[in-house]
């Protein structure tokens, strides 16, 4: 519950900033698809760190050329041992500059992430706050954007008893049809 109101309180705030005509700011939907990578390090040295490397699909909203909302679905494999499957999203808002027109844009922002690892019969859900940002260059039918993300750590450590600090972050390098 306490995610949706962070959401809802980003999407009400962006809403009066995007409220000018939508045609003076370019495209405002995307479409994308692209490879996507997470990484959970642990801080013990015999541990040896979870890389999950797969693809994502995006569906983005410029709501002006400041803000922009995008929620990224993914499906992972671990790189070591693919039995270890990830699937999960991001629900992101970010502002920045340049995200609905043509040129060069860049952002920052946060949301929420949900992410559930596979191992055989077994299943871990996770989730929290993500902070993530990105930059990224649109042209009038389609855009690049790279984008990394940091996330709560806390539901990871649980997973493993607290037993030593992780730290997780995501990438994902995306080729978007705007329109």
């Amino acid at each position: 519950m306490k995610y949706l109101s962070f959401m809802l309180l980003l999407l009400s705030s962006s809403a009066f900033a995007g409220a000018d005509d939508f045609d003076s700011y370019g495209k405002t939907w995307s479409l994308g698809i692209g490879p996507y990578a997470s990484n959970i390090d642990s801080d013990e040295a015999f541990v040896d760190d979870d890389e999950f490397s797969g693809v994502a699909i995006t569906v983005g909203y410029a709501l002006s050329d400041q803000f922009l909302l995008r929620g990224t679905y993914f499906s992972l494999e671990e790189d070591t041992f693919s039995e270890i499957e990830s699937t999960g999203f991001d629900l992101l808002a970010y502002i920045g500059t340049g995200v609905a027109t043509h040129g060069f844009k860049a952002y920052v922002g946060g949301g929420i992430f949900k992410e559930e690892i596979d191992f055989g019969g077994f299943s871990e859900d996770f989730s929290g706050l993500q902070l993530s940002g990105g930059f990224g260059y649109n042209w009038d039918a389609v855009s690049l954007d790279l984008i990394l993300g940091v996330r709560d750590p806390d539901d990871y450590e649980d997973a493993i008893g607290n037993a030593f600090d992780v730290a997780v972050v995501s990438s994902s390098l995306l080729f978007s049809a705007r329109f």
